[in-house]
């Protein structure tokens, strides 16, 4: 089978079941089908999440989990930022190598680490089918001693993505469960290198990371489509700043976006948050707009700052939404038109389904889920109404009814 023979059958039969294909398989005899199912299956996934390696056909995909663990493209493309001209860097959990990919396009040189001879070959085969010439393959497993017979100074930028998995495949989430450990090999990696750019659980507390890393010097948190995708932590080999002075960025990123910047990203230390100061808005002031945080910058912990640096009021101290009486362009999440404020009775159940018998439901800082409180409501799904059932700044709970706005694209920088 040529690689060319490959590509015209993975071409020919994406949109066909694999399932039928491996059942038939002896039709095409040429054709190591266990091979064209598995680019049929990746490149299913890669159309979304890796527009750019989707448009190359001649790309291979190993085990599906790689697939599942890799960056996207736009996040990938984010860590280009941290790559000055002319650095050599190392990507030491290489995987399907889209970090690398996207890496070697700053770089002057990449090194890609992997243990798995599979995602190795994989790897070597579409860098060079993607054109990036200047990443070398090594097939090696990262731990202290393999970084000891690394000299001093061998790289300007280490990067590094964890296995978050243990044995038994479950997910883990502190960085002292994930392997390799970097808790423990930070001082040996720093000898190597005066930058590492770790790529950490977006389920980790930045407090608890910030301890474990005394080298940090930035954190990024990205997201995108609605979710937080990744935690980012540059560390410096002599960094001497304190936790609470880090610059830290929640970056909103657009799916499929080539340029890797995010289209809304918020700075600031927590030194800043925690001397913000911030008004609650009274049950009689929830009118006009309603400020929905993106998910970056829920999870960055910064509740208080938007409503100082925006002119908000926050709906209660535990409720992260914040009113306004007129758009904010620069807000980095999104916002919506409040159409009314319901008190939470009887009365208003009740009516509720008759007004708006479709809406997107969402409960926070409220004594039901969004699913129980959907069942109560009695209402279907539809994004041109939502409701957000919370509690005010004098406990008592509402259902806040907004309408969305029109969709404007938005590059900003706060």
């Amino acid at each position: 089978m040529t690689d060319q023979e490959l590509k015209e059958f993975i071409l020919r039969h994406e949109t066909d079941s694999t399932a039928e294909l491996m059942l038939h398989r002896d039709r095409w005899p040429s054709i190591d089908m266990q091979v064209a199912v598995r680019c049929i299956q990746g490149r299913a996934k890669a159309r979304n999440k890796l527009p750019l390696w989707y448009a190359e056909p001649g790309l291979l995909y190993p085990q599906s989990l790689s697939l599942e663990q890799c960056s996207s493209q736009s996040t990938a493309l984010y860590k280009q930022r941290f790559v000055r001209e002319g650095d050599r860097a190392a990507d030491l959990t290489g995987g399907l190598g889209v970090d690398t990919w996207s890496l070697a396009h700053a770089a002057a040189s990449v090194d890609y680490f992997e243990r798995s001879e599979e995602l190795c070959a994989c790897a070597r085969h579409n860098f060079h089918i993607l054109g990036r010439d200047n990443i070398t393959v090594h097939t090696s497993e990262i731990s202290r001693e393999m970084l000891q017979g690394i000299p001093s100074g061998s790289y300007s930028l280490i990067y590094l993505d964890p296995a978050r998995r243990n044995k038994g495949g479950g997910r883990v989430y502190s960085l002292k469960d994930c392997e390799p450990d970097i808790t423990v090999l930070r001082h040996e990696l720093l000898r190597i290198a005066p930058r590492i750019l770790l790529k950490a659980s977006p389920m980790a507390d930045i407090s608890v990371l910030l301890s474990q890393l005394p080298e940090a010097s930035e954190v990024h948190i990205l997201s995108s489509d609605n979710e937080c995708k990744e935690v980012l932590i540059l560390m410096l080999r002599n960094n001497s700043l304190p936790a609470e002075e880090i610059p830290i960025v929640a970056a909103e990123l657009q799916s499929g976006d080539n340029s890797g910047e995010g289209t809304e990203e918020f700075h600031f230390t927590l030194r800043e948050e925690r001397e913000a100061a911030t008004d609650m808005a009274a049950p009689s002031e929830i009118n006009g707009f309603l400020f929905e945080p993106s998910p970056a910058l829920l999870k960055s912990g910064a509740f208080k700052l938007p409503s100082v640096r925006f002119g908000l009021k926050k709906i209660s101290a535990s409720t992260h939404f914040y009113i306004g009486h007129a758009p904010v362009e620069l807000f980095p999440g999104k916002f919506r038109r409040i159409l009314e404020v319901l008190p939470f009775h009887k009365a208003a159940i009740r009516d509720f389904r008759k007004k708006y018998p479709a809406c997107s439901v969402t409960a926070r800082n409220f004594p039901m889920t969004s699913e129980e409180l959907r069942r109560r409501l009695g209402t279907s799904e539809s994004d041109t109404f939502r409701v957000l059932a919370t509690t005010a700044s004098d406990n008592s709970r509402v259902l806040i009814v907004s309408a969305a706005m029109p969709h404007v694209s938005r590059r900003i920088s706060c």
